[in-house]
């Protein structure tokens, strides 16, 4: 009997490691949750510096608009005054030339008539900005256009993409933080297992399993934070 019972009996190694195990475990379920809060925090953290992120953009992309929109109406006023001084000049050069031919008494209002819309056209070239005109004197709107763009982005940032992509990258990582979660409650649910399971060899299945989990889980969770 005495040899029946020692050959059945468990090394006494083997029961000190299932009870130190045992002591283990509810350690182990509380380092699950004490990271599970610190991800969850993080992720939550992530969440809001993205939502800033966003916020940001979307102020950057309705500033980028509004100047968009001010230089396109500046661009139209200023063609259109180009227009009604082009117009003007063409026609104190036509009056002038029709006056040649005449008698100075007749010439005369034409003259007038020309003297005016020369005094007119010359009052409109002052609003005529001298960014907008080429090296040829004609009008070039599409460099005014990028000088006023130019000066625009100096005084404010018109740029979305790089708090979009910041916004994108930090909803990614909350989004993975919150995937770590899930992966430490598994360990957490895995070890809880292994503690009130009756039969030796599926404690033990699950105290494997929890351990890989949550070392998974560590090492995801050091990744994912340093990024």
């Amino acid at each position: 009997m005495t040899d029946g019972a020692e050959m059945t009996a468990p090394p006494a190694g083997a029961g000190h490691w299932a009870w130190r195990r045992r002591a283990l475990v509810p350690l182990l379920i509380a380092l699950t949750s004490v990271l599970g809060s610190v991800a969850a925090w993080r992720a939550s953290a992530a969440s809001g510096a993205a939502g800033a992120s966003e916020r940001w953009a979307f102020a950057n992309t309705l500033t980028a608009e509004q100047q968009d929109s001010r230089i396109e109406t500046e661009l139209a006023s200023l063609e259109f005054t180009h227009a009604r001084r082009t117009a003007l000049e063409a026609a104190a050069t036509a009056l002038r030339a029709q006056a040649d031919g005449m008698e100075a008494a007749e010439a005369a209002p034409l003259e007038a008539l020309a003297d005016a819309y020369e005094a007119a056209a010359a009052t409109l070239a002052q609003f005529i900005s001298a960014d907008a005109v080429g090296p040829d004197g004609r009008l070039d709107l599409e460099g005014m256009r990028e000088a006023q763009w130019a000066l625009a982005a100096d005084l404010a940032d018109l740029d979305p993409s790089e708090e979009t992509a910041e916004a994108e990258s930090l909803r990614n990582k909350s989004q993975r933080l919150v995937g770590l979660t899930a992966l430490l409650i598994a360990a957490a649910l895995f070890l809880t297992l292994a503690e009130v399971s009756r039969r030796r060899l599926v404690a033990d299945l699950y105290w494997r399993g929890g351990v890989v989990v949550l070392a998974a889980a560590v090492v995801l969770l050091m990744v994912v934070a340093a990024l």
